[in-house]
Formats: C-alpha cells, structure tokens, sequence
C-alpha cells in the first residue's frame, strides 16, 4: 500500500519545505491537496487551468477564472501536481507537460482519473502518475 511519505519522498516533499504547483480544475480536491501540502510546510501556487508556460512564467486561472497575478516564474517551482483535463483552451495535462519539460526538470506527479491519461503524462515525462483516488486515499490516511 502506498502512503503518503512514499508519494512526498518520491517527490522530494519530505526535504524541506518546497513551492509546489497544483493544477486541477476539480475545487475541492485542489484546495485539499494544497492544504495538506500546506500543512507540511510547502508553499502551494493552485490553478485550475494554464493559459501559458514559457522559459519564464507559468499563466494559471485562480478557481475564480481569473488570471493569477503575478504569475509564478518556472524557476520557482520545485514540484507540480498535474491533472490531465482542466480549464483553459491552450493546455491540456499533456500540452502543459510538454512545454514546461523544455524549460524545467522538476518532479511531476500526473494525477488524472483515468489510468489512460496518466500513461500519457508518464510517456511525455512526468516522474509519477497515480489515479486521483489512489492519490487521496494515500495522502488522507492517517491525517
């Protein structure tokens, strides 16, 4: 059974505090994964969806819609979660990944639903990828 020291040593969450990118379109379960990354010291930037990624900066959506501002620079981020569907019409888990591999080599966890779409964020690099149920249950356990 994996738990959640195995997903944030994986990851390299259990080193210290980290500026972690969460990008899901689902509310709820952003704002509890960023709480319990929060809760471990992690700094937590929440998207629910990318209008752009360049060598620079990383345009995200705020659950609201909106553009997040200031956005966060690439260099700045330690570890992303990435769901595969979310918001936004230029990026999908795929097309993010993809760019964002270009200008930096830090841990990616895929967590999409469906086992289909992480096999997809795994091929195209992502470190990790689990099913988002799996992923909760080994993050929950025992917090």
């Amino acid at each position: 059974m994996t738990t959640a020291n195995d997903v944030l040593r994986k990851l390299g969450l259990l080193d210290g505090p980290r500026r972690v990118l969460v990008i899901e379109d689902q509310v709820g379960w952003l704002n509890e994964l960023a709480r319990v990354l929060e809760s471990r010291g992690h700094s937590v930037v929440q998207m629910i969806g990318v209008l752009e990624v360049n060598s620079d900066i990383i345009e995200g959506l705020d659950e609201s819609g909106k553009r997040i501002e200031p956005s966060p620079r690439v260099s700045e981020i330690d570890v992303v979660f990435l769901d595969y569907n979310f918001a936004g019409r230029k990026h999908n888990g795929a097309s993010f990944l993809k760019e964002f591999r270009l200008h930096s080599k830090a841990p990616v966890m895929g967590m999409s639903s469906d086992r289909g779409f992480n096999e997809v964020l795994e091929a195209l690099g992502a470190d990790f990828t689990m099913q988002k149920n799996r992923l909760k249950f080994a993050l929950f356990e025992g917090v």
